[in-house]
């Protein structure tokens, strides 16, 4: 063990402090310049975005209400056409007094079951519009729903540019008789409803969700088929509420832009307003704030040069401690800094060594008959270590310490495990080490066991993992080869006349396929926390909107209702099974409602110290008190296979999911038909993992 480094005069040292001070200052200075040009950046774009958002809102309820007012006056049409039994005259004069109060509408129509037009306001030729799709698509889809068609030019003398809203009319017998069509002028709708964007750097348009534009304001030439890169790139629907920044794909420039979907059109709303002068309003702040900073940059500059003067000027004054002064606050520091611990120092320029009582007991010597020496010290050491320590060796200085952990030989043969710290000093008196020594053997047997426990638990992980490959392949290869067989049987049985043996066979068959999802069910639950995605920093409000992405067909088709509030964090979750978890409760609270009632949820997150407890509440049939736990179970129904399908694995994988993120998950509901509140709670990131993310 050796190596020399002169030690820094205390003035040098107090200098370099001052220089280390003042990068620090610097660097302050320079974060707390970049998050205030920072801040006020994001606080004005969001400004700038809560505008547009709110304008693309206010554009979209008036587009929806200005068309379903026209589908209103259709439905008063028809209904005059089938009830009343208006004559043409009558209808005429209804559609002529809506054109009156309603400019956008250029011209309203009735087309026989041929497509060729029985009533219209205008006085010229009726043209051929059969070939219309606000026409086709009605005579081939019976539905009773609007229709709104892409723009187009109309057929007339004065072509305008237009699009059209169209109700199917039926007869008595409830058969296609023909369609009432409204023709929208797009300009006049333009500027009726872009009004709310007169500023110069706003815009607003509206599109169909195939990206087709209908009208823009401020006003371009535009033409039918006109598309919208930005939609186009969607793949599928787009968001029915987005916002980004960027180039705008009609005029190029750089905007903030907000879409707004009308589902019961299948429109798109859509509001710019111009960045410019946004972001020159940015650059100068940024400028101010840059002068700021150099002049305090300045000023501590001359500051710490004044310091280092100061330092320098005193630097006689600073002497350092006497030999023994030093010897002995060295020795008083080493204590303080391992109280827990035995302490040593050897002197290596005269061969001695000396150490606490603490490492007489750890070392099995007799404190009273024993002298410690460095050959002792060594020959205590176990030999099959003995090399490997002695090879080690130890800058010295403050920063150059040595951690050894290695294993010593009692008097009686008992072997135990001691850590050693070691640091060199190399002053006027020599070459010395001053240590530390702890023992460890409880320690070292505590990893022994807990390595054989991580092996036991490798072994057992093994097993599962083939137990899980025998379930998913090997059991369930015999098992359709039942079933396929099962259905081979059925003709050649089907001309017996026992019906038991047909209804055996349906028994088998199903029996057969209720087994093979068991079994592709207990693998997904055997999977949980193997084999995916490690635990990573996620935003649980991300997990939860994926989620409802995939019940989005679901969700449609029941008509639910989804309310989100509270807290929404990120935490250390697997994203998959993040997913998972939010897809399979939100899931279940769909599935389990009355087959009349329209299911509503909510959804709420609150943070609590150091735990995230998140609640999803139903309005559905409930559950028994005395069963809650029960439902968390693997294979574990409360109804019956007929009325509600599923497995009964669902719960149980949401359980293992929390569990294995250090979570609890619970269930509360009243009883039947009073809904149920599943809740779990999930650890909250630590500064470590915060800083880390």
């Amino acid at each position: 063990m050796s190596g020399t480094l002169p030690a820094l005069p205390r003035t040098t040292a107090v200098n370099l402090a001052l220089v280390l001070l003042g990068m620090l200052i610097l660097l302050s200075l320079y974060l707390l310049h970049r998050s205030s040009t920072q801040d006020y950046q994001q606080q004005r774009l969001l400004q700038v975005e809560q505008s547009v958002r709110s304008l693309s809102l206010t554009q979209r309820e008036l587009v929806n209400a200005r068309l379903h007012e026209v589908d209103r006056s259709l439905l008063t049409l028809r209904r005059l056409s089938e009830h009343s039994g208006a004559k043409g005259d009558e209808l005429r004069e209804y559609m002529l007094s809506r054109q009156l109060s309603s400019p956008e509408l250029l011209d309203y129509f009735w087309l026989d079951r041929q497509g060729e037009m029985r009533v219209r306001t205008f006085d010229q030729p009726a043209p051929v519009v059969a070939d219309r799709d606000y026409f086709r698509v009605h005579q081939h889809r019976t539905i009773d729903q609007p229709y709104l068609s892409s723009p187009a030019w109309s057929r007339m003398h004065d072509p305008h540019l237009f699009i059209a809203l169209s109700r199917p009319v039926f007869n008595s017998d409830g058969v296609f008789d023909g369609v009432l069509v409204a023709a929208i002028d797009v300009n006049v709708l333009a500027e009726e409803l872009g009004q709310i964007t007169e500023q110069a750097d706003l815009t607003t348009a509206l599109l169909t969700l195939e990206g087709e534009l209908i009208y823009r304001m401020p006003k371009i030439n535009l033409q039918p088929g006109l598309m919208v890169a930005q939609v186009m790139q969607w793949q599928g629907e787009p968001p029915d509420n987005y916002t980004y920044r960027g180039a705008a794909p009609v005029d190029g420039k750089w905007r903030q832009t907000a879409y707004q979907r009308l589902d019961d059109w299948g429109l798109l709303v859509v509001v710019t307003q111009d960045l410019e002068a946004v972001l020159q309003d940015i650059d100068r702040f940024y400028q101010r704030e840059s002068y700021k900073f150099a002049l305090m940059a300045l000023f501590a500059v001359l500051a710490l040069v004044f310091c280092g003067w100061m330092v320098q000027r005193q630097r006689r004054l600073d002497q350092y401690m006497n030999a023994q002064l030093r010897e002995s606050h060295e020795r008083l520091m080493e204590a303080q800094q391992q109280a827990h611990l035995g302490h040593w120092e050897a002197d290596l320029s005269q061969g001695t060594l000396w150490w606490s009582d603490v490492i007489f007991d750890i070392y099995g010597q007799d404190s009273q008959s024993c002298q410690p020496t460095l050959d002792s010290f060594v020959q205590a050491i176990h030999p099959d270590d003995r090399d490997a320590v002695l090879s080690l060796s130890v800058a010295p200085g403050p920063q150059g310490v040595v951690d050894v952990q290695h294993r010593i030989v009692h008097s009686d043969g008992a072997v135990r495990w001691v850590h050693q710290r070691v640091r060199e000093v190399v002053d006027e008196q020599g070459r010395r080490l001053l240590g530390s020594t702890q023992d460890i053997t409880e320690q070292k047997l505590h990893e022994e066991a807990i390595r054989r426990q991580a092996e036991a638990l490798q072994a057992s992980n093994d097993e599962l993992e083939q137990f899980a490959y025998v379930v998913s392949h090997d059991l369930r290869q015999p098992l359709r080869m039942i079933i396929s067989f099962s259905k081979a049987l059925e003709p050649p049985l089907s001309q017996l006349q026992d019906a038991s043996v047909h209804e055996y066979l349906g028994y088998i068959h199903e029996g057969g396929q209720r087994l093979d999802e068991m079994l592709v069910s207990l693998l997904e639950y055997s999977r949980v926390g193997r084999g995916g995605e490690p635990v990573s920093a996620c935003s649980v409000a991300q997990l939860r909107d994926e989620a409802l992405i995939y019940l989005g067909p679901e969700i449609r088709s029941s008509g639910a209702e989804i309310e989100i509030d509270g807290e929404w964090p990120v935490l250390p979750v697997s994203r998959n099974e993040g997913v998972r978890l939010f897809q399979n409760l939100i899931g279940n609270a769909l599935k389990f409602h009355a087959p009349e009632a329209v299911p509503r949820i909510r959804l709420t997150g609150e943070c609590r110290s150091d735990l995230w407890l998140c609640r999803i509440t139903d309005q559905g049939i409930g559950i028994d008190p005395a069963q809650l736990e029960r439902i968390f179970k693997v294979f574990q129904r409360l109804n019956p296979r007929s009325a509600y399908r599923g497995e009964g694995i669902g719960l149980a994988v949401c359980r293992k999911i929390v569990q294995r993120h250090g979570g609890e998950i619970h269930a509360e509901s009243r009883g039947s038909g009073q809904g149920a509140c599943i809740h779990f709670t999930l650890p909250l990131m630590t500064s470590e993992e915060s800083s880390g993310a």
